[in-house]
């Protein structure tokens, strides 16, 4: 009789380890469910013609993964029309904080599953309309973008996808062709992946007024099913 009570005993103290171990499992599928970090100046905060932010290629790839119930936090705080690319290296290199959650920026991207980094559009764009845009201002910009993307990797393994620029005001489709290069050399070392969008930016449907380089939500729901893709596969 001890022995067959010892078995029971046994027994039932399996069923009761894999019934913790199962819920332990859940539980961590619950906790790792997405995070999105956005990072960059209008075309990463949605800004419109209107001088009015609208819903960005973030905001539907938020969407995307809520529907799916596969998010855990979205976070743009460090999203903002006009933001330079040295401006967002000062961000890292101080590790500000986010304005309402009160957390370092370098929390919060350490937390992130995906990192979207879009800047420099506004940057060029608005330099563009008052000097010519010039080789140095190329490698200035690019040399911030290398050094932006070597901090990162130094505390974050997970998916970086940049967005190159595209021909805005008075910057050229030369120039962004030209930048787009470069960048994706750069994403390459630093194995992050690089979002080419100058095919996107060449259509006018995409456009709410022709004398505006910030595109409709048509573009940015095309620009967020490619990052959906990009994260799933």
């Amino acid at each position: 009789m001890g022995a067959f009570m010892k078995r029971r005993y046994q027994l039932l103290l399996i069923i009761v380890i894999g019934i913790i171990l199962t819920i332990i499992i859940n539980s961590f599928h619950i906790i790792s469910k997405t995070n999105i970090t956005a990072l960059g100046d209008g075309l990463s905060a949605g800004m419109t013609p209107y001088n009015v932010v609208g819903t960005s290629f973030n905001d539907y790839l938020k969407e995307k993964l809520d529907k799916e119930n596969n998010l855990s936090n979205y976070n743009y705080e460090f999203s903002y029309v006009h933001q330079t690319i040295h401006e967002l290296n000062e961000h890292i290199d101080e590790n500000n904080y986010g304005k309402t959650t009160k957390t370092p920026i370098k929390q919060i991207i350490a937390k992130s599953d995906i990192v979207t980094i879009a800047i420099g559009i506004d940057e060029l764009a608005s330099i563009s309309l008052v000097d010519k845009v010039t080789d140095e201002m190329i490698y200035t910009y690019l040399n911030e973008m290398n050094g932006l993307l070597s901090k990162i990797r130094d505390f974050y393994e997970k998916d970086i996808i940049v967005l190159g620029l595209y021909p805005a005001n008075n910057l050229t489709k030369k120039d962004a062709i030209e930048i787009n290069s470069n960048l994706k050399k750069i994403c390459g070392k630093y194995n992050a992946y690089f979002l080419d969008i100058i095919a996107l930016s060449l259509n006018e449907k995409y456009y709410l007024e022709k004398e505006s380089y910030y595109m409709n939500y048509l573009a940015h729901k095309e620009i967020a099913k490619m990052i959906y893709n990009i994260y799933k596969n």
